[in-house]
């Protein structure tokens, strides 16, 4: 026994790190954590990967339903129509690049059974990790794109064809939404907002696509969350934007959420969601006039101030839409609490007893 102990003692001290035990432990952590995000990246590759596979196999269902129903010279006229689509709204600063990637769609995704879809050659990712990722980003964007603009045309007199493969289109729609809040994410720390009419085009794409009754009904509560989610933190993202010439990125921000809003599915979250935190705002600073004047400016938060009248702006827009049953209780908070802010934030107070007005 004695052995046994002074020869554990010995392996202990042999191993014992050099810079001691904390920074063993941070050292070790920090290999954990590194391991760990090795494996979540293997498997968003991996579910990427399956995702594809998944469309292309539902796309040429379609396609064989289309071919036997209409014709075979039904594919070549969808192609042609989704070839001229809006082709403008994917032009960019790469040139005929989107273009080029648009024109597959009616060539390669309407043709998926002949040939699978690759995506294009990425450039030197050696030399240029932030080109590389870029580039990743925007073929992510594109290609989920592609699949629901190429899902659209196929699936005219099959929307009952598709809720068995619901989670297919709907995973679809929250991959390509995560780009889109991905770009804005990038913006938010500093990087510049490239292709704008690409996220205008996308958010269409996206607002159109749920809109099918199709669509609607293969709906499941986890994929509705997760737009739920993303829709919060687009709003989280222009209530807190506080880059210098950030008026572009609001701009953008705030046309991709009302495009969102035209469908239903979206509207009646997104009405809620932007109306809940002007509330939110509202009994902060309602607070906030609870307290001395001295301290009321050191306390608000002026960028998320200044920001909330981009909500204002979104929910008077969507207010002109009345075939949903809005939140009336939310509309009632809204003037409740416009009152109390008329003195010392009229011009908020003013919104917010416009907005609720509108809404009831």
């Amino acid at each position: 026994m004695r052995v046994s102990k002074l020869a554990v003692a010995v392996a202990v001290i042999k191993i014992s790190p050099s810079g001691g035990a904390r920074q063993f432990i941070e050292s070790l952590a920090d290999r954990l954590r590194q391991q760990d995000e090795g494996w979540r990246s293997t498997a968003r590759s991996l579910h990427e990967d399956v995702l594809r596979l998944r469309q292309e196999l539902l796309l040429t269902r379609l396609l064989l339903k289309t071919k036997s129903t209409e014709g075979p010279g039904h594919g070549q006229e969808i192609a042609r129509e989704l070839s001229q689509d809006d082709p403008h709204q994917l032009k960019g600063g790469s040139g005929c690049e989107s273009q080029t990637q648009l024109t597959e769609c009616s060539q390669t995704q309407i043709c998926v059974a002949q040939e699978p879809c690759f995506p294009p050659t990425p450039p030197n990712s050696q030399n240029f990790s932030h080109q590389d990722r870029k580039w990743k980003q925007d073929d992510r964007l594109l290609k989920h794109m592609r699949f629901l603009r190429c899902l659209s045309g196929l699936s005219r007199g099959f929307e009952s064809s598709l809720c068995p493969d619901g989670d297919v289109v709907w995973d679809s729609v929250v991959q390509l939404m995560d780009c889109v809040v991905e770009v804005f994410r990038q913006a938010h720390v500093g990087q510049p907002l490239h292709h704008p009419e690409r996220l205008h085009h996308a958010t269409r794409v996206l607002a159109r696509t749920l809109s099918r009754e199709g669509t609607q009904r293969g709906c499941s509560a986890q994929h509705f969350s997760k737009v739920d989610d993303l829709l919060k933190e687009m709003i989280s993202l222009m209530l807190t934007q506080q880059k210098l010439n950030s008026f572009s990125v609001h701009g953008v921000l705030s046309e991709c959420l009302l495009a969102l809003g035209g469908s239903p599915v979206v509207r009646t979250a997104l009405v809620r969601l932007l109306m809940s935190q002007i509330i939110q705002l509202a009994q902060q600073l309602w607070d906030t006039c609870e307290k001395s004047r001295e301290e009321l400016h050191h306390q608000v938060d002026w960028i998320c101030y200044e920001n909330s009248f981009y909500v204002f702006w979104l929910l008077e827009h969507l207010a002109q839409d009345n075939d949903y049953n809005a939140n009336k209780e939310l509309a009632i908070q809204l003037e409740t609490k416009a009152f109390s802010l008329a003195d010392e934030f009229p011009l908020f107070s003013l919104y917010m007893w416009r907005i609720g007005g509108l809404f009831r």
